[in-house]
Formats: C-alpha cells, sequence, structure tokens
C-alpha cells in the first residue's frame, strides 16, 4: 500500500490539483486508491505551501461528490434492469431492506461517507434501491466536507510528520468503516424485525 501512495503522491505532486480531483474522483466511484492518506500528505504539502488548503479541500469535495454520484446515476439508471436480471424482486428480504433504506436514506447516505472504500457500495445501493436525488446529493456532499476536512486539517496540523500518521489514520478508517457498516445494518435489521417479525 505504501508503494501505492508513493505513485500516487508523485503523480499528485506533478499534476497536482489535475490528479487530486482523478484520485478522488475515481476513489468515490470504486477504485480502492488509499484516497485519506493521500489527503493526509496533501495537506501536509498545504503547510509547506505547496499546495492551497481551501482549494485542495474544494477539489477533493468535488471529486467525492461527483464520483459518489456517479456510482448512484449509474444503479439508479440500470438497477431495475439488475433486479431483473438477478430476480431480486422474488427475495422479500430484499424488499424490506429496499424499503428501509429508502426510509432511512438521509443517516445511511451521511453516515456511510466515513466508511472509506465501502462507500461506493453504499452509492451503489442509494441507486439501486432509488433514495431521492436531492435527499443523497444534500447528505452526501455534508458528508464529503466533513470527511476530506477532517484528513486535510490532521495533515497540515502535523505537517512533515505525516507519513507518521499514515499508517495510524488507515487503521482508525479501516475500524471505523467496519463500525459504520455494522451500525447501518444493524439498524436495518432491527427496523426491519420490528417491522415484520414475529
Amino acid at each position: 500500500m505504501e508503494s501505492l501512495l508513493g505513485s500516487l503522491l508523485s503523480y499528485v505532486l506533478l499534476y497536482k490539483y489535475t490528479a487530486l480531483f482523478f484520485i478522488v474522483y475515481s476513489a468515490a466511484v470504486i477504485v480502492p486508491w488509499p484516497a485519506n492518506s493521500m489527503l493526509l500528505a496533501v495537506g501536509a504539502f498545504a503547510s509547506q505551501g505547496y499546495f492551497s488548503f481551501w482549494f485542495s479541500l474544494a477539489v477533493a469535495v468535488v471529486a467525492n461528490t461527483l464520483g459518489d454520484l456517479t456510482g448512484y446515476a449509474l444503479t439508479r439508471h440500470y438497477g431495475d434492469t439488475v433486479i431483473r436480471v438477478l430476480r431480486l424482486y422474488k427475495v422479500r428480504f430484499f424488499e424490506y431492506v429496499k424499503e428501509e433504506l429508502r426510509t432511512d436514506a438521509a443517516v445511511t447516505v451521511f453516515v456511510t461517507r466515513f466508511a472509506g472504500s465501502l462507500s461506493p457500495i453504499a452509492n451503489f445501493l442509494a441507486g439501486l434501491v432509488g433514495v431521492p436525488f436531492l435527499i443523497f446529493l444534500t447528505y452526501d456532499f455534508l458528508g464529503n466536507f466533513i470527511e476530506p476536512f477532517g484528513a486535510l486539517t490532521l495533515g497540515y496540523a502535523v505537517g512533515s510528520y505525516w507519513s507518521d500518521f499514515s499508517n495510524i489514520m488507515s487503521l482508525f478508517a479501516a475500524v471505523v468503516a467496519v463500525a459504520i457498516v455494522m451500525f447501518v445494518l444493524v439498524r436495518i435489521y432491527r427496523r426491519i424485525m420490528k417491522k415484520y417479525g414475529k
């Protein structure tokens, strides 16, 4: 992972905001780049004057949001076909999950913004179950502002020591991602059991 991060950082230092946009966008769609570690490094570079903190934040927020919207739009457009091909409409549990995700859309979309590499799955599911566009966009944007702001701020604060925090941040992000997914699944499961269980 460190060699991949090193390659990405070389690319970012060479092409700056264009590379930052491409990496964050593709990570939001589905590519498992270490985007948070890269944002941590960009924050550190901003503290040394190589990047603008606020412009980097704007690029990260826009790229993340557009990447999430891409995943959402793909399954929103092709979701019915996927449901038909996989015959998910015949699975009662899928219908329960679909209804609960729609009901709980705002919390689910917002919370899964902090799930790292797992958040693209939430984007696909949101499109598949038909989460209303404005709800998705609002809570996606809000989460996509807070998450990169935190990574850039931490990088800016620790400066040249950012690499010492990179592995800790990756581990923390993985633990948070698992906790968030468990929270969402347990919440949905409890609501389904309360409504439809014995």
